[in-house]
């Protein structure tokens, strides 16, 4: 089968959204399609179009300018319109949100539009980004009313999310997923990495530095547990907030903002973290991939009990690791303390944790749910 998908950004650059259309495109060309990728392009060394090792054709397009989070490139029609010509696509896949939108009236209507719903627009941050929701949300809807297919990432955000309403009989429920054969084991680290041995309980959390992430209840509850170290991996448009948070508590010595990382050393810190956190306070998380990285490496969680979003379906309490409100850092505080004073119940949560990745979340089980919604895209009539 030939796919095109087509997301914001793409590998290498970080995130959930990111990682999975990586791994899933990676796992679809191994099983033998014929696998495209349309995204913006990030960065300026970047090459436009670019086979990778996986047999994966990438296409960047080049960005004008970014209008707060919005990438603006007067050639993604331009190459849009190029793949479809030329790539002759069976199916695309469309990861939303996505200024891609715009563009809809560039998708052919013979060809089935699979949409995968990561996150509502309307919860993105910024004034810019709310003002101009009303006329994305124009372009958005032109695309669901297109699309053969919904694929929500969890039941909780299929059944909360406002803008799906009039499209709840496309939707179908397919998780997020990674390939674990990306995540060395245990020996391949310790060859790898060079990092100085751990002197306390390390609770590690991974993300982008941004108002939903909860970093400033990270902080707060990180002074309630003086036994501990914390590393948070990352950057992002509060990075420095939250580093002025961190001198202002005199935690400089306990909390360290380490920015990117290469993967080896991040790896290296997962394997060797005794709790994994994602404090986030917004259902702009909708699903948490971190989490699946933790587990990979049976590392427990703690995370929030969002409404509406999918982290704490992911997460199962008391399973998996521990839940607590979003926003409450005595909660968190207790959670985290909780799991360091109890190994025992960490390692059954972490072992709990990576048997609930390799029977849920693993990239092979996502694709060939996936191939099942393209078929059933290919048999549906044309929507529209």
């Amino acid at each position: 089968m030939r796919i095109l998908h087509i997301s914001k950004f793409g590998h290498p650059e970080r995130g959930g959204i990111e990682t999975f259309v990586r791994d899933l495109s990676a796992e679809q060309a191994r099983r033998g399609h014929e696998v495209a990728v349309l995204c913006h392009q990030a960065r300026p060394w970047m090459p436009t179009d670019r086979t990778t090792a996986d047999g994966v054709l990438a296409v960047r397009a080049r960005i004008l300018c970014n209008l707060g989070f919005i990438p603006v490139s007067p050639s993604f029609p331009l190459h849009l319109r190029r793949l479809v010509r030329e790539r002759r696509p069976e199916i695309i896949h469309l990861h939303l949100p996505n200024p891609a939108v715009l563009f809809s009236g560039l998708l052919p209507a013979h060809i089935p539009l699979v949409i995968h719903w990561h996150a509502d627009a309307d919860g993105l941050p910024g004034r810019l980004l709310r003002a101009a929701y009303p006329v994305y949300r124009l372009f958005e809807r032109k695309c669901l009313a297109l699309a053969r297919s919904v694929v929500a990432t969890s039941p909780p955000y299929a059944a909360s999310s406002w803008a799906l309403t009039p499209w709840r009989d496309k939707c179908v429920v397919v998780p997020l997923g990674l390939d674990p054969a990306r995540y060395p084991e245990d020996a391949k680290i310790a060859e790898d990495a060079d990092l100085p041995e751990a002197s306390a309980p390390l609770v590690l959390s991974v993300g982008r530095f941004t108002y939903y992430k909860g970093y400033a209840t990270l902080v707060e509850a990180a002074r309630r547990v003086p036994g501990a170290r914390f590393v948070v991996v990352g950057d992002g448009p509060l990075h420095g907030a939250i580093r002025d948070m961190v001198r202002e508590y005199g935690l400089a010595e306990r909390v360290e903002l380490s920015g990117e990382l290469a993967d080896r050393d991040l790896r290296a810190l997962q394997r060797r973290a005794d709790v994994a956190c994602l404090p986030s306070v917004d259902r702009a998380e909708a699903f948490g991939m971190a989490q699946l990285e933790a587990m990979r490496y049976g590392v427990p969680l703690v995370s929030t009990a969002i409404p509406g979003s999918g982290v704490d379906w992911v997460n199962r309490d008391g399973v998996t690791g521990l839940v607590v409100p979003p926003g409450d850092a005595a909660a968190l505080a207790e959670a985290l303390q909780r799991l360091i004073d109890h190994p025992r119940q960490r390692a059954a949560m972490g072992q709990a944790g990576r048997r609930r990745l390799e029977e849920e979340f693993t990239i092979v089980r996502v694709a060939t749910a996936l191939d099942g919604v393209y078929r059933q895209a290919q048999r549906s009539p044309r929507s529209g």
